[in-house]
């Protein structure tokens, strides 16, 4: 049975479950077996931030510049496993079809920019959606409502600590695309071309012909450098600066 600190985590489905019930896990951040069909079953490798906002967020993706394996799955909130998420030389999802078939849940995700290609570090913004309406997002391609927040943020990057209020597409979509993409993002609409994909996060921002709303900063950032960190350059839109790195991380609890 998995064990961290001499703890036994065999009963525990997600890293909320883990933090709830050790405490002590707190600040703790790394892999952790998971069971979410109970501890009868073979326990999954997952990766916990025992930090962030509180901790108890479990990564369900992460992004690469240029290699995905789909296989036979969908990249998005309802696809299955892509990857290990000890690879970083493709992309990675946790696979949450296997959780939500076993009954589990969340209330809030948080998603932002990957800082470097070969860790599991943040980069320099985070957002954050609480009051999640769960069944709604797993079903429902129509906008919902949900309390959004900036965690971490940076105004070198675009200009104000204020910005931004998330618009509520952040919903399972069945319309646009063939893939169930993480439709999250500071744009309206729906579309293939937007939205959570295996190599990057696009909007409409990143499109000098077709913005709409406020301008967010997810533009840029597939090139890093020698130490693996991602570029986090801008575009002038007006007199405000957007941009930053489009290769991100999703993380629920």
């Amino acid at each position: 049975m998995a064990t961290y600190y001499g703890q036994d985590f065999g009963n525990c489905k997600t890293a909320n479950d883990i933090l709830t019930q050790y405490p002590l896990t707190a600040g703790r951040d790394g892999y952790y077996l998971v069971y979410p069909n109970g501890r009868n079953n073979s326990g999954i490798l997952v990766y916990c931030d025992m930090t962030t906002d509180g901790g108890g967020w479990m990564m369900i993706a992460r992004s690469h510049p240029t290699v995905i394996n789909y296989g036979s799955t969908n990249w998005g909130w309802l696809g299955n496993q892509i990857g290990s998420v000890k690879d970083f030389s493709q992309a990675y999802q946790a696979g949450w079809a296997l959780w939500n078939t076993a009954g589990a849940t969340f209330t809030s995700f948080i998603f932002g920019n990957r800082k470097n290609i070969n860790t599991n570090e943040w980069g320099p913004f985070i957002y954050k959606n609480s009051a999640v309406n769960y069944t709604n997002l797993m079903t429902s391609d129509t906008q919902q409502s949900a309390t959004r927040s900036v965690v971490k943020t940076t105004a070198n990057i675009y200009d104000t600590t204020s910005y931004p209020g998330m618009q509520n597409a952040i919903g399972f979509a069945t319309t646009g695309t063939t893939n169930n993409i993480y439709y999250l993002r500071d744009c309206c609409g729906f579309s293939s071309a937007y939205g959570g994909k295996p190599t990057s996060f696009g909007t409409t921002y990143c499109n000098d012909s077709v913005r709409c709303c406020s301008a967010g900063p997810w533009c840029n950032g597939n090139s890093y450098d020698g130490n693996g960190d991602f570029a986090q350059g801008g575009t002038l839109y007006g007199s405000n600066y957007h941009g930053g790195t489009n290769q991100y991380m999703i993380m629920v609890k």
